[in-house]
This record gives C-alpha cells, structure tokens and sequence, in this order.
C-alpha cells in the first residue's frame, strides 16, 4: 500500500539517507525528497504507520501522514 509521508527537519542529505533507510526496513520503492520535505513509499501489509512516525521523529523530525 502506497504511503506519503510529510518529514519537517531534514536538512542535508545525510538526513534523507537516514529516513530513506529506516523507511527501507518497513517498506520498498523508497523516495525522500528533501526539497518537498516528503517520503513515499509501498509499506509492507503489516506496518503501522503510528510507529513509523514515532520512529522517524526519534531521529529528531516531525513526520506525519498526508
């Protein structure tokens, strides 16, 4: 199932990296676009996406689902 993510506190591409590999362990067909601030990707069927936010702001970023 496709899932967009808005990410707020990316700044570099470090940031995007370490999004786009936390998002690969819970999805596939990852992209984080730092210009946009967002985050697409196909999760798996048993992935909640409640944690998935609560994950990525452990990394210092506000993510919500759009």
């Amino acid at each position: 199932m496709e899932k967009n993510l808005s990410v707020e506190g990316m700044s570099c591409k470090h940031c995007v990296n370490r999004v786009k590999r936390y998002l690969e362990t819970v999805g596939t067909d990852v992209t984080v676009d730092l210009e946009g601030k967002k985050a697409y990707f196909n999760a798996r069927d048993n992935v909640d996406m409640n944690s998935v936010i609560k994950d990525i702001s452990e990394f210092g970023f506000t993510a919500k689902e759009i």
